[in-house]
């Protein structure tokens, strides 16, 4: 089955790290989380569907069995775990752009390990403006340094947490 062209993307704009901690919002089937621990990372897929989190486990059995992969079933406040991630992403999830986010920012702020970053990514034909500035904002919002990528239809938005006052 061919990886969809907005994952790869995705975890290539992630930069993963050898070690690195990192959480995926919404993981779905574990796609992107194989990319993750194909690069070094090690990944918490989080994400609503039972159907999804058994999906993710299958796919990536190796990665569970040596250590670089969790999967969790439940919301953000139900599944974050102990915290420390450097990077959280989030591909094509709504609540970033679809109402406030304050709360689940709040959660993930305080999953970030230091100076960690969020990328919230989307493939919004036509809207790219759109999700751009919303989604900025919103990150704004919640006390990130925002910046942009685009590339063609593809969007990420990504919050780096500032330097403690």
């Amino acid at each position: 089955m061919a990886i969809p062209a907005r994952l790869t993307w995705a975890v290539d704009t992630l930069d993963v790290r050898p070690g690195e901690r990192i959480l995926e919002i919404g993981c779905g089937r574990g796609v992107a989380a194989e990319l993750v621990c194909d690069r070094g990372g090690r990944v918490t897929g989080l994400d609503r569907s039972a159907t999804a989190i058994k999906a993710a486990e299958l796919r990536n059995r190796r990665h569970l069995d040596a250590g670089l992969a969790v999967f969790r079933l439940g919301a953000l406040e139900h599944g974050i775990g102990d915290g420390g991630y450097d990077k959280v992403f989030a591909v094509n999830v709504n609540l970033f752009w679809t109402r406030s986010p304050a709360r689940e920012l709040g959660l993930i702020t305080g999953a970030l390990a230091g100076r960690g970053a969020l990328y919230v990514f989307y493939e919004p034909p036509g809207r790219v403006e759109e999700l751009a500035e919303k989604v900025g904002g919103a990150l704004a919002g919640g006390g990130f340094h925002v910046t942009t990528v685009r590339e063609g239809n593809l969007l990420c938005v990504k919050g780096e947490v500032t330097a403690p006052a």
